[in-house]
């Protein structure tokens, strides 16, 4: 019997999809395919199996991403979903193929990937900011009033306004990342 279950988490959540996934397997739900937002799930045994996420360098379709799957393929680690670098690992829990000890530094890999994309967003978002800015200065300087410039001067103001919001929404979030790494560094300085 198969379960199809269209569930929401975003990139900076990765730890919460990974561990509903196992939650899932609990309860004896296998997933068997995932795609963006779209999980396949077929009915099992509870705890069958063990899930991770796990972010490539390189897109899933490159030789050498294609490699690196192929070889946990041979270590009896199957790829069951991807969704763009992340890829959906499955390996039977009695197996216990996953390497434990790298969990934290691979936990640690993602944080800094989904952080290396909030800075990405967050100066796309200050350029925008700056060039919005920029127009409205200068719209209102020129002091032209047309049916143009009424709706540039609308335009800057929106987007200002809309840049402003998703500034406010995203600096938590990059904060609470920020955190994660810097705990994720602190857990690996006590291991060594």
């Amino acid at each position: 019997m198969n379960k199809t279950v269209f569930k929401k988490f975003f990139i900076w959540e990765y730890d919460k999809e990974e561990k509903w996934l196992n939650d899932m397997s609990k309860k004896g739900w296998q997933l068997i395919n995932a795609q963006l937002f779209k999980y396949v799930f077929e009915k099992g045994e509870p705890n069958e199996y063990v899930y991770r996420l796990e972010l490539l360098n390189e897109k899933s379709g490159t030789i050498k991403s294609k490699e690196y799957i192929n070889f946990l393929k041979d270590s009896n680690i199957e790829n069951v979903g991807k969704c763009s670098n992340w890829i959906y690992l499955r390996a039977k829990k009695s197996e216990e193929n996953f390497n434990n000890e790298n969990k934290l530094y691979n936990s640690l890999t993602k944080t800094i990937y989904v952080d290396n994309l909030y800075q990405s967003a967050r100066n796309i978002i200050l350029y925008l900011l700056i060039f919005s800015l920029i127009g409205l200065f200068t719209i209102h300087e020129l002091n032209i009033n047309t049916n143009i410039s009424d709706f540039l001067t609308g335009f800057f103001t929106g987007t200002t306004i809309a840049l402003s919001v998703f500034s406010l929404i995203i600096i938590p979030i990059t904060n609470k990342n920020r955190k994660k790494i810097k705990d994720y560094i602190k857990d690996l300085s006590v291991l060594e």
